[in-house]
């Protein structure tokens, strides 16, 4: 029944449906390029599973094949300062003797040399984790680098960037340079799964209404609705059908669902990791719990990091990062909120007991 499951990856190389309008604005600030100039720079926002990150790649490689146009994702988990400027310039240039623990100063010269003021686009993907947006300066001192910045929530991720490099975010009457992503509509989604079930699936396993309940129950988010059928055809197999019964509809949206959050979990830099330990272990927990937790643990949750635990504010933002993910709830106005994991056998990888650190320290 699976025939190929590289076609239910996130990755997975597909024409964009349904984004005609984000594509626009996407191409309109990377028109320059084509030119020889530096392309605008853009923050992409909106909810996981949306398409956000799909449809920079996409436009990307179309440029790419079109002018050559350089370019390269970062994934920026886990990631520092340093560490998104040494994969910038070695994605551009393999060759470079640079090494991620070089100054930071070399690492700039070394950007500055690879680029050589041509056209370089840097797509920071998972913009919302990276824990020093000061890289931006870095970045934007490099003539011919532009950043797309892909993140969840537009007002929050600005609100942590330098005032004086906001107005890099600041489109005009032309181009937009704030792309919103919305979910789908239901009969999108279909339009969007259909090609997955041709392609990645043996014959046509789905029954009528299938599809429509899969897309309508997973609430317009693509990425939850691609794993969902693939779920229900690994259930149909593990059940003996020999096409989606009703149960393995059901049943799928958890089951992909479970993988989604793993795979979230996994991508999480190390603190994010420790800090949902704490949530997991101790939640139900109020929000003067969480915070006398936080400042409880931050030393352990940052060890080995090289830099000073964040303050409370900031770890608030790691935490409603985990939110964004469907892996801890917080509901609750600020001052009462409630925080707990969203499924508490879900463990992080990671070497991480809150009651042991507590009695350590």
């Amino acid at each position: 029944m699976i025939e190929s499951r590289e076609v239910f990856q996130d990755d997975y190389p597909t024409p964009i449906l349904h984004r005609n309008e984000e594509l626009n604005s996407l191409s309109k600030a990377l028109k320059p390029t084509g030119h020889g100039q530096r392309a605008r720079d853009v923050l992409v926002h909106g909810p996981s599973g949306v398409g956000k990150s799909a449809s920079a790649r996409w436009m990307l490689r179309d440029l790419r094949q079109r002018w050559s146009l350089e370019s390269t994702v970062i994934e920026c988990s886990g990631k520092t300062r340093n560490g998104i400027l040494y994969k910038a310039v070695t994605e551009h240039d393999g060759e470079s003797l640079v090494h991620e623990n070089h100054p930071r100063e070399k690492l700039i010269d070394a950007l500055e040399a690879v680029v050589d003021g041509d056209p370089y686009v840097l797509v920071l993907d998972e913009a919302d984790v990276i824990p020093d947006l000061d890289v931006l300066e870095d970045l934007f001192a490099v003539d011919g680098v532009s950043v797309i910045a892909i993140a969840h929530q537009q007002v929050k991720w600005l609100n942590r960037v330098d005032r004086d490099l906001r107005p890099h975010f600041h489109g005009d009457r032309h181009i937009d340079s704030q792309i919103e992503f919305q979910k789908y509509g239901v009969d999108e989604l279909v339009d969007i799964l259909e090609p997955r079930v041709e392609h990645g699936l043996t014959g046509d396993p789905t029954q009528d209404g299938h599809l429509e309940r899969i897309a309508d129950e997973t609430g317009g988010v693509a990425r939850w609705a691609i794993k969902s059928v693939l779920s229900a055809a690994e259930l149909a197999l593990e059940r003996g059908h020999d096409y989606f019964h009703d149960e393995d509809v059901d049943d799928s949206f958890e089951h992909a669902m479970q993988k989604i959050r793993k795979a979230n979990l996994r991508s999480l830099p190390l603190p994010h990791q420790r800090l949902y330990e704490i949530v997991r272990t101790i939640g139900p927990a109020s929000g003067t719990e969480m915070q006398a937790a936080y400042e409880k643990h931050k030393g352990a949750i940052f060890e080995g990091r090289g830099h000073e635990p964040v303050g409370w504010r900031r770890a608030w933002d790691y935490l409603s990062k985990m939110d964004d993910y469907d892996l801890i709830r917080m509901p609750g106005e600020t001052n009462s909120k409630v925080y707990e994991a969203v499924d508490e056998e879900l463990e992080a990888p990671v070497k991480f007991d809150p009651r042991e650190t507590a009695e350590a320290n």
